[in-house]
């Protein structure tokens, strides 16, 4: 997979994520928006897997969020999450379109998704950027809440 340098769809890029950028965008398992779900690796440095793409969402000039894949996971898994000041704009779904679209340029068959499965707006996400619903994992991760649970979606 060629590296990832920069991702952009107009007003909106994505660019490789950074230490710098975690600092911005300054949320935390602890942060009650978010935290339910998502589990201990939310915080954690991502595991080894330079073919594992992870990218700053910068809005208006600043970060807002990140989306990444998952490392050592293949198909890829993607994961994202939005400062809340910002939901409802569209930016989670257009980041996922272009990192979705990255990907299957780059020679991957398929994309997957997985939500909390109660995490409606990730799942409203999901179908509005083509993803369609692909069973549920029973133990997949340990949520913020408790839950192991997730739903699955994948591209195409």
């Amino acid at each position: 997979m060629p590296s990832a340098a920069e991702l952009t769809d107009g007003d909106l890029v994505l660019r490789p994520w950074s230490d710098e950028d975690a600092r911005a965008v300054a949320l935390t398992p602890a942060s009650p928006e978010i935290g339910r779900y998502f589990g201990p690796a939310f915080g954690a440095p991502p595991a080894p897997d330079a073919e594992a793409p992870a990218f700053a969402i910068v809005a208006g000039g600043a970060p807002v969020g990140r989306i990444w894949c998952a490392a050592q996971k293949r198909p890829f898994e993607v994961g994202y999450f939005l400062r809340p000041e910002v939901w409802g704009r569209g930016l989670a779904r257009r980041s996922l379109v272009l990192v979705r679209d990255f990907l299957l340029a780059s020679g991957e068959t398929s994309v997957v998704l997985c939500t909390h499965p109660e995490n409606e707006r990730s799942q409203r996400v999901a179908a509005r950027a083509g993803f369609r619903p692909a069973g549920e994992i029973a133990e997949y991760a340990r949520f913020g809440d408790g839950t192991t649970r997730a739903l699955r979606f994948v591209y195409p």
